[in-house]
């Protein structure tokens, strides 16, 4: 009995060591298997890298701070990236963008051509009362205002309406010897002589002619010889259409000859003046087309012409006045209304355009990167003159018609650029196996951020700065 037990137990033993060789065997193979196809891209990738040199290694999040001649880990903990040498040579100044950077950068360019430029001016203006169609009611001699019919400024006034009467004694005095010269005439036609009836006829025109020019109508003559009877009060007429204004007097009022009694505005046409700025100036001609558009009929866009422009500018608001008239014979314009103005500008023929997007203004002049393919750009300074409306720049000198420039993404290729420039320089003269140096160590970090320096051990960044010993000095955990 114990001889069978004993034997059992010497088959399970021998069975278990079996099985534990067994699994042993089949990991160790399924081990191989699985690493052996892994090593063939590690050994071509390692070679593909070798051939490239390496530049230096950094942290992109931390920028050129973390410049180190050798691999190690950044201040953030993240191991740091190999920066690797551009194969063929490049030209002063030129960026190259890894084509996926470059579609994650949004790239996009615009060829340089040459065409018109079209520039449509947009300000504001006022409209007023145009000066030439303002008349002044003048009293041409002494006398006293009987009946006021025009009184109230703004009533709309025809031509030939009554304005007001006037006793004066010159013209009651002149009426007289108009009716005398009158009865002479009749007297001489009576008498048949010839030369008498002349010269009474010249006497009567004399002085019907002073009459007219004091004022008086002929109408009001006719009837005053008619009656054979002189006119205490005479009615003088508005010798025009439009609106009345500036009313200086009242009735039973003394007047002096000269005197401005009204005036009468008439908004047949209007002007509007409107305000554009010195810069815009090069673009405004005498002649050009301004429209309007005004609150009382929005879609309606009037047409004027520009006809004066002010030599003087104002100081305060740098901005200098253009006129020009418009049409109203339908009354919608009045002085003081507000309007939209567009001035149809005339275009530039065949001059150099790039698109207004591409230009970077640098504070001291103006800058385009130039696309010159496969990731390739060249900043490039250029000379502009007037802009258009139409997106459009023109291009005095710095380019020439077929070139690409860059219209999006143009500021971050310039960050690229520039950071660039300031790693070659942190980097200047240190070659393999030799240390960086501490001040380029402690570069300054780009404006707007706080980022601090990494720092240094045995050639690399060490991870204690925030507490990581990095993945070989872990420690230990017991079991």
């Amino acid at each position: 009995m114990r001889r069978s037990i004993a034997t059992g137990i010497s088959l399970l033993a021998a069975a278990g060591v079996g099985l534990i060789a067994g699994a042993r065997l089949v990991s160790s193979r399924a081990t191989h298997n699985v690493s052996a196809p892994a090593t063939v891209p590690f050994s071509t990738a390692g070679a593909a890298q070798a051939k490239r040199k390496i530049l230096y290694w950094w942290d992109p999040m931390i920028g050129p701070s973390s410049i180190s001649p050798k691999p190690g880990i950044s201040a953030l903990g993240m191991k740091l990236v190999p920066v690797y040498a551009s194969s063929g040579a490049a030209s002063p100044g030129e960026v190259t963008v890894d084509p996926a950077i470059e579609q994650d950068l949004a790239v996009q360019t615009s060829p340089v051509r040459r065409g018109a430029l079209h520039k449509t001016v947009r300000t504001v203006g006022y409209f007023r009362q145009a000066t030439p169609v303002s008349y002044a009611v003048t009293a041409r001699v002494d006398g006293w205002i009987g009946a006021l019919y025009a009184s109230t400024n703004g009533t709309a006034i025809r031509k030939g309406d009554p304005l007001f009467t006037l006793y004066s004694p010159e013209l009651l005095a002149a009426e007289e010897e108009l009716l005398a010269a009158g009865r002479n005439r009749a007297l001489a036609r009576a008498s048949g002589d010839a030369r008498s009836l002349r010269d009474a006829q010249k006497i009567y025109q004399a002085i019907r002619r002073r009459l007219i020019y004091l004022g008086v109508s002929a109408a009001q003559l006719d009837r005053i010889v008619q009656q054979r009877r002189a006119q205490e009060y005479l009615t003088f007429l508005s010798p025009l259409s439009g609106y009345l204004s500036k009313v200086a007097v009242r009735q039973k009022s003394y007047i002096k000859s000269g005197q401005a009694l009204m005036r009468i505005e008439q908004l047949s046409s209007v002007w509007l003046d409107a305000q554009v700025y010195d810069s815009q100036l090069p673009w405004i001609q005498l002649g050009e087309v301004m429209q309007a558009r005004v609150a009382a009929d929005p879609a309606r866009r009037l047409e004027g012409r520009i006809f004066f422009i002010d030599p003087a500018e104002d100081p305060r608001t740098h901005t200098v006045t253009i006129r020009a008239q418009f049409s109203n014979a339908a009354g919608l314009l009045r002085p003081g209304m507000y309007a939209l103005v567009d001035i149809l500008t005339t275009p530039l023929k065949n001059v150099l355009l790039a698109p207004a997007s591409a230009v970077i203004h640098t504070g001291t002049g103006k800058v385009v990167l130039v696309a010159l393919g496969h990731g390739r750009f060249l900043p490039r300074d250029v000379t502009t003159g007037l802009t258009g409306s139409n997106g459009a720049v023109q291009v005095l000198s710095g380019l020439n018609a077929g070139e690409e420039v860059v219209t999006s993404g143009q500021f971050l290729i310039d960050v690229e650029s520039n950071m660039r420039e300031l790693t070659r320089k942190l980097t200047a003269g240190a070659g393999p196996g030799r240390q960086v140096s501490r001040a380029s160590q402690r570069a300054k970090p780009m404006s707007g951020t706080t980022m601090a320096p990494a720092r240094k051990q045995d050639g690399a960044v060490s991870g204690q700065a925030i507490g990581y010993r990095g993945p070989s000095q872990r420690p230990k955990t017991g079991g």
